[in-house]
């Protein structure tokens, strides 16, 4: 079974502009956007961690993901891979500094995006 991470924006997570993670859940229990990769594999997402925030830098996810690694040694989890939530990939201007401190300590693999839900438009249809 694929153990999955997902990074997502401390802003609009905090804003509720995505309250709950839903965008990423739904996609990832439709199997769409980034998580279509595991359509015909048994898949869970075990930690859900924000980037740190604007005024963070690179290494406060890295802190995150080390604290989330603790947590889940406990339970006997231990993630495969790690998405980087849509949220960062679309609207973070620190994204590159944040995914590379992220490949660079992981040991993992890490996956750029995950919903698809991103309106075209505000006002349009």
């Amino acid at each position: 079974m694929k153990k999955i991470v997902l990074v997502k924006c401390q802003m609009i997570s905090d804003q509720n502009f995505c309250a709950g993670d839903f965008r990423c859940l739904v996609a990832f229990a439709r199997k769409e956007g980034e998580f279509e990769r595991y359509k015909n594999e048994e898949a869970s997402i075990i930690g859900i961690v924000d980037c740190g925030g604007c005024e963070g830098n690179k290494n406060r996810v890295v802190i995150s993901l080390v604290h989330l690694k603790t947590q889940l040694a406990t339970l006997n989890e231990k993630p495969d891979v790690i998405h980087i939530g849509t949220c960062i990939m679309k609207f973070c201007k620190k994204k590159d500094d944040l995914i590379e401190a992220i490949k660079e300590k992981a040991g993992i693999e890490v996956i750029e995006g995950g919903h698809p839900y991103v309106a075209p438009t505000i006002f349009g249809s």
